[in-house]
């Protein structure tokens, strides 16, 4: 079964006003699917949304040059596979949150790392919201969520930075098609797929 693939300039629009989008990679690399806010349009009660209806663990994917300006290092990968995103150490906005994790404290955190106001010692690492850092070469270089879902906020000409929430199964198991599909139409949220994404930035 495979989803329906949403005209991808629909999607740009949709995504460019503050929808989400959800975006599934190639089947042969894990053939799942994150559900995707432009990180800028961010707020508690959307990413309450993401936490309560995708189930999977919230990343900010997002350009590397902002991580290094405001001094937030990667992990060092151990033992990870070659296809592995580039973890950074997860972050607290300082001068807003409180314990950090709460949806309303994460969409925080996540709106100051977009804010060129923003200084590096104004984030606590460790923190609760884990940004991702996008390899400069887009999905053509890494096909992943993280790389697709930089290069869908640049073609829909918001900041380059988005919310991902990995898409699971009530079971707890990742959502695969039947589950991807089922969400999209409960939900309206589109599906583009990394290879549209990847075409439309050639």
């Amino acid at each position: 079964m495979t989803p329906h693939r949403t005209d991808i300039q629909e999607a740009l629009t949709h995504f460019g006003r503050g929808g989400m989008v959800l975006l599934l990679d190639d089947p042969d690399r894990e053939g799942e699917a994150d559900l995707l806010q432009a990180a800028q349009f961010c707020t508690a009660e959307s990413l309450n949304f993401m936490i309560r209806e995708a189930r999977g663990l919230v990343t900010l994917a997002i350009i590397a040059q902002r991580l290094e300006e405001l001094g937030i290092p990667l992990i060092e990968p151990r033992h990870t596979p070659p296809h592995a995103p580039r973890f950074t150490v997860p972050v607290d906005y300082t001068p807003e949150v409180t314990t950090g994790i709460s949806a309303q404290d994460r969409a925080a955190t996540i709106r100051a790392l977009l804010n060129p106001q923003a200084r590096p010692e104004d984030f606590a690492q460790p923190g609760h919201v884990f940004p991702l850092a996008a390899h400069e070469g887009g999905p053509a270089q890494r096909g992943g969520h993280t790389e697709g879902a930089v290069g869908l906020a640049r073609l829909a000409g918001v900041y380059p930075a988005v919310v991902m929430c990995e898409l699971m199964d009530e079971d707890g198991s990742m959502a695969k098609l039947p589950a991807i599909e089922a969400f999209s139409q409960r939900h309206g949220v589109p599906v583009v797929t990394v290879a549209q994404v990847t075409a439309k930035l050639e």
